[in-house]
């Protein structure tokens, strides 16, 4: 199975041993919280999020935006860097339109077209809105169950 860094931990902690990341994530709904440098914490909810199963690299699939962290997911500066539709890259497994691993050039796994606007997963230096600069210190992202 593709190695999948600590961003997947909350989801594949109870679904990870009987394989249902698929089912886990295809429900509607999912959002991500963002705490800034600036002490305050905003939001990017989707009514619509999926990811794939292991076949289809976990290509990410979100709609109906709403929150105030931006739409970095659907909308970036550069079309290639917007994150919706795209598979999950790792550092072992280059699923990104790049040249070389924007995983391995960026420090962590995400969904990547030609890189990203986006990047929670990270060591150090996570970003949100790829315009705003390094300024994610903690993060958290939420799927909805039915």
């Amino acid at each position: 199975m593709i190695k999948l860094l600590r961003f997947f931990e909350l989801i594949l902690t109870y679904t990870h041993k009987q394989n249902k990341l698929t089912a886990c994530c295809t429900e509607p709904g999912g959002f991500w919280q963002i705490h800034r440098t600036d002490g305050q914490w905003y939001w990017a909810e989707y009514m619509t999020f999926s990811i794939s199963d292991e076949v289809g690299k976990y290509q990410l699939t979100v709609n109906g935006y709403s929150g105030d962290a931006g739409n970095v997911m659907m909308v970036a500066a550069e079309t290639y860097w917007i994150a919706n539709g795209k598979q999950f890259t790792t550092l072992d497994s280059d699923n990104d339109a790049a040249p070389g691993n924007c995983a391995v050039n960026w420090n962590g796994g995400w969904w990547q077209g030609s890189c990203s606007a986006s990047m929670i997963n990270r060591n150090s230096n996570a970003f949100w809105l790829h315009t705003a600069g390094f300024d994610v210190q903690a993060s958290r992202m939420l799927v909805k169950f039915n």
